[in-house]
Formats: structure tokens, C-alpha cells, sequence
């Protein structure tokens, strides 16, 4: 196996000053994607990504800056993510039921100024 070499993207100069377990977001790598994928569709209202795919607020903020302003979401941590990020337009792709309606419930009122 040939040796990391410096030049390659997802070197560290200093990897023991990282805690593990840790999330690395690829800052750069991120921003090319997100740049394709807007080459891709052309038109960001088109999009509405889902927020398991990356279940990170830095993330998202990333794709709002890029103009991405629609998200998707399965659960109520992924909502409440969403939320913390201020993302106006969600999606939910299942209808809270049971228990997870009155937290669902809760998450709007606490959220509801993001729309008001």
C-alpha cells in the first residue's frame, strides 16, 4: 500500500489533535458538490434535499448558502436540526404519529417564529 501522500484532500497535518470519534465535514468537498448538483438540476426550488444525508446543521447551512431553501426530513431530530438551522420550508416524508406527534407539536410551537 503506497503511502498517504500530502497533496491528497483529506490529509491531516495535525490528525492527533483530532477527538474520536469524530465528524470531518470536507468543507471544500462539500461546496463541489453541492455546486454540481446545482449544475445538475439548474434551478435550486427545484430541490429539496433530505436531511438523512447528512444529518448536520453545518451542512445545511452550507446548502442554504448555495440557495437551497426546501429540505426533507423522516424524523423529529432530523425536523428539530432543521429547524435549529432555520430552514423555513420542511418537509416531512412520514406523518407524525403517536407519541411523536405531541413532539411534533412542541417542535412548531417552539419553531413557529421562523415563519411568523
Amino acid at each position: 500500500m503506497a503511502p498517504i501522500s500530502k497533496n491528497e484532500w483529506y490529509f491531516f497535518d495535525e490528525i492527533n489533535k483530532i477527538d474520536s470519534p469524530a465528524l470531518i465535514i470536507y468543507e471544500n468537498r462539500v461546496k463541489e458538490n453541492i455546486r454540481t448538483l446545482i449544475s445538475m438540476i439548474g434551478d435550486v426550488s427545484r430541490l429539496r434535499p433530505h436531511a438523512k444525508t447528512h444529518k448536520s446543521k453545518e451542512v445545511t447551512q452550507l446548502l442554504i448558502e448555495a440557495g437551497i431553501q426546501k429540505f426533507k426530513c423522516a424524523t423529529i431530530a432530523e425536523a428539530e436540526m432543521l429547524a435549529m438551522a432555520n430552514v423555513k420550508d420542511v418537509l416531512f416524508a412520514y406523518q407524525p404519529v403517536g407519541p411523536r406527534l405531541d413532539r411534533f407539536i412542541e417542535l412548531i410551537k417552539k419553531f413557529l417564529h421562523l415563519n411568523g
